[in-house]
């Protein structure tokens, strides 16, 4: 079975401001948020992609519904 450890980067869109940030090696999406929601709190929603190959997976948008895994 594939391990899916860090397998996702994830660019950050905040509510006020012009240019999001950029995290690579993010494991578990879901605790990903947590840590978004308390020390980034004005972020608006997320695009998710396949860390090794770049591919787009998902947006979320803060206050949905997020799983650990996609």
């Amino acid at each position: 079975m594939e391990t899916k450890k860090n397998d996702y980067s994830v660019i950050i869109f905040f509510e006020n401001e012009p240019k999001p940030k950029k995290w690579n090696y993010v494991h578990k999406l879901n605790g990903f948020v947590m840590f978004l929601n308390k020390e980034h709190s004005t972020w608006a929603y997320m695009n998710v992609y396949e860390r090794r190959t770049g591919k787009y997976l998902k947006r979320f948008h803060k206050g949905n519904f997020i799983p650990p895994f996609i």
